[in-house]
């Protein structure tokens, strides 16, 4: 048998009948053997049609809708089922684009999933304006205003916001929005969203600026609302809040924590670097543990602290050891590359290895550029009182930790004559889910105001 095989021009191979959908899972095997880039989809998902503000409302008005692309034509929602699909294969998508995280978001929230009316609620028809302004806050608008606008009338806002009013200062308008979120919701989480910090417009330091960021400024920064489950630091709270000064002083209540001893080295990841190009990273991951281990031991249960510090809670393990592996992965890379070259290259494993040792060493480089993405615009602190977290990268020592009431994310805040500023939302592992508001109800911690120009 083995030389008739041997010698034959072409084997048959039978599976049998059609079934359970096999010429439609024939079809797809031509189709992904036809793709000789990985990427075709990724590129597909990054057109600039994705990214405009205004066909959000072209989108979920519709009854249907077709996608069309050069003599192409597809349904949306079959284009939209394939985000859904990828989404359930993601530990292959991590094996495909370990060194591209950011590939991986594409594929699962990019295209059509982009557009989707909102991310936090995609059944709803008419969701919060938060919920839209944070789904779409990476989208473009000529006028800075449609950034705002553009989502009034499909949000549970079009009849409370008022008058959409072009004749407004773009201060004004992105001040009122933030106003009428709080004052509606109850809830102070918009004040923690910081795409950039460009100050171009004067606002309030808890006043979002909704534009996107220039492409030379770099990648922005993932907010802690990304986080599933989400974040509840202030538990069932209410936001306490009044305007002053004609709206632009923000007056709320809270509970400080604590105040930030140490600052560590900021990390950002700048415009157009190649994402193989670790070096920057890995320098200030060192400068974070070497700060954190001076401080603290080097135990199992520290290493779990640290390494859920430095990824905002976005490595979360039931096992304590998984956290030290990410760890280990982290400095075991490092060694190597500073000992095999001094450019410091995230390249794939060679052709030649094993494809269980392939596997091995992808999940090994996959922990760098996925704690780089949540440090990111951020800088690890220590407080005075021993906690550790990732705060702001323009936080400094004598800032405040806060937590103030209706609000998701701890906060630091800075004291400047008779007011506070804010500098942003911060992680900090043992307050993330309502334990501040434990302490102020066992009298360990008492409330406080603030004045937030």
């Amino acid at each position: 048998m083995r030389a008739i095989y041997q010698h034959a021009a072409s084997v048959a191979v039978w599976l049998g009948p059609e079934n359970s959908g096999s010429s439609t899972a024939i079809q797809l095997a031509r189709d992904l053997d036809a793709c000789v880039s990985r990427e075709y989809l990724v590129k597909l998902f990054r057109r600039q049609y994705w990214w405009r503000i205004w066909v959000i409302q072209e989108v979920s008005c519709a009854k249907t809708a077709i996608i069309y692309c050069g003599d192409e034509a597809i349904p949306w929602t079959t284009l939209d089922n394939v985000c859904e699909i990828l989404k359930t294969v993601d530990y292959h998508l991590r094996s495909l684009f370990y060194a591209r995280p950011s590939y991986i978001r594409t594929l699962t929230h990019g295209g059509p999933r982009a557009l989707q009316l909102s991310r936090y609620s995609p059944h709803r028809t008419a969701p919060p304006l938060l919920e839209l302004l944070l789904s779409h806050k990476s989208k473009k608008s000529t006028d800075p205003k449609d950034k705002v606008y553009a989502l009034v009338g499909i949000s549970s806002s079009q009849h409370t916001f008022g008058t959409i009013d072009y004749s407004l200062s773009i201060p004004e308008i992105y001040t009122h929005t933030a106003r009428h979120i709080i004052s509606t919701s109850k809830k102070l989480d918009v004040i923690c969203v910081k795409q950039h910090d460009l100050g171009q417009y004067g606002l309030p330091s808890w006043v979002p600026d909704w534009t996107r960021p220039p492409p030379s400024s770099g990648a922005v920064v993932i907010g802690l609302h990304h986080h599933v489950p989400p974040y509840s630091a202030s538990g069932n709270t209410l936001a306490s809040a009044s305007f002053l000064q004609d709206g632009y002083v923000l007056k709320t209540k809270g509970i400080v924590l604590d105040t930030i001893r140490t600052v560590c080295m900021p990390y950002h990841i700048p415009p157009r670097r190649p994402p193989s190009e670790v070096g920057p990273l890995l320098e200030v991951f060192h400068d974070w543990w070497n700060t954190f281990v001076a401080s603290f031991s080097n135990s199992l249960s520290e290493q779990t602290r640290f390494a859920r510090a430095i990824s905002c809670g976005s490595w979360n393990f039931e096992n304590q050891e998984e956290y030290a592996a990410k760890l280990e992965a982290i400095f075991a890379l490092s060694d190597r590359l500073l000992s095999d070259s001094d450019m410091l290259r995230l390249d794939p494993p060679s052709r030649s290895s094993t494809m269980a040792s392939s596997v091995e060493e992808k999940e090994r480089l996959s922990a760098v550029p996925e704690a780089g993405l949540m440090m990111n615009r951020r800088r690890f602190f220590l407080s005075k009182a021993g906690f550790v977290g990732a705060a702001p990268w323009n936080a400094k020592e004598g800032d405040v930790v806060c937590v103030l009431l209706g609000c998701s994310y701890p906060v630091i805040l800075r004291s400047e004559d008779d007011h506070y500023v804010l500098i942003g939302e911060a992680y900090i592992d043992d307050f993330m889910n309502g334990n501040a508001i434990d302490g102020l109800e066992s009298g360990e911690l008492v409330l406080e105001i603030f004045e937030i120009h």
